[in-house]
């Protein structure tokens, strides 16, 4: 799976929408015309490769400090986070120069002598033992890519594959942060009166599903798409909440236990942003924020209440 190709899996994908995959062969006037489509798609789709190389090649060089609106290079970024038992990195899920940058922090501060874990939005607490597995080596790519397909099936594997290679590779661990989707699922459609005590036992103990009146006020002005109203629009913003508190308190409970570790978070930019996010929900846990431009923040409007860090990135 590490080795193929963009152009494979391009070609692949070609193949795939042309010519469906069947047990018989395809007559062969079939054949030709699937041979002449094929070679008139490929012909057109590499005049392109050198822009869609250029552009998915683009790396974050340089990001924004937000204290003092100076740009500055990744690596003195770096040096400035030494002193954070918690790091955030948000991300845009489908952005491969993001997932790039979040593998240079973790190889950085790994540099650095920081001994490390990874905490992931993308895997779901009961998915916590495969992962240990993986670090230990008792378990397979394809094991894990199968959990992985089962927690965050929408986004492909090789965004995060040299992700986890490097953190089984160095024996970093990783934390299954998120909570279980067919609960998020109920509070998003129901809310959460509608939890059962067999739903409350797989969340962390004690944990508070209440939103306040501010958070909604918040949501509903960052993120207008959600609505800003009526009942709906609550049950989205306490599955958001849950998600957040969820993941808050599966990284702050890793570092009662492991308090000489640094936590790096990676999660999507809602979810990694102070005002509204995992952040808030860490209490007194001292942490830095390394986001991309979101919708409703960006270079101009970012503040000290969003991140410590803005990602420069090329061609936004």
């Amino acid at each position: 799976m590490r080795f193929t190709s963009f152009t494979g899996i391009l070609h692949e994908s070609i193949h795939q929408s042309i010519h469906p995959s069947t047990d018989f062969p395809l007559p062969p006037a079939r054949d030709l015309c699937y041979n002449l489509a094929m070679r008139h798609t490929i012909v057109k789709l590499s005049l392109l490769f050198p822009l869609i190389l250029s552009l998915t090649g683009c790396s974050i060089t340089h990001v924004m400090r937000i204290e003092d609106r100076q740009v500055i290079g990744v690596q003195s970024m770096i040096d400035e986070l030494h002193d954070a038992p918690v790091i955030l990195v948000g991300e845009r899920h489908d952005a491969p120069s993001h997932h790039t940058l979040q593998l240079e922090i973790i190889k950085g501060l790994q540099a650095k002598g920081r001994p490390l874990a990874i905490g992931m939005e993308m895997f779901e607490g009961p998915s916590q033992p495969v992962l240990d597995a993986w670090i230990s080596g008792l378990a397979s790519e394809h094991a894990l890519w199968k959990v992985y397909e089962s927690n965050w099936r929408n986004i492909p594997w090789n965004l995060y594959e040299d992700i986890l290679y490097y953190a089984r590779d160095h024996k970093i661990p990783l934390i299954a942060l998120n909570a279980p989707r067919g609960i998020v699922q109920r509070v998003s459609q129901h809310g959460a009166s509608a939890l059962s005590k067999e739903d409350l036992l797989q969340l962390p103990s004690g944990i508070n599903l209440e939103v306040s009146e501010d958070y909604l006020e918040f949501i509903g002005s960052a993120y207008p798409a959600h609505g800003r109203g009526g009942e709906a629009f609550r049950h989205i913003c306490e599955a958001q909440m849950l998600r957040n508190r969820v993941m808050a308190r599966r990284v702050s409970d890793y570092l009662a236990l492991h308090p000489e570790k640094t936590v790096v978070v990676l999660a999507g930019g809602g979810h990694a942003r102070e005002k509204g996010g995992i952040p808030e929900e860490l209490g007194k846990l001292q942490h830095r924020i390394v986001l991309p431009a979101i919708p409703g923040m960006d270079a101009k409007t970012v503040s000290k209440e969003d991140a410590d860090y803005l990602m420069e990135e090329p061609y936004l």
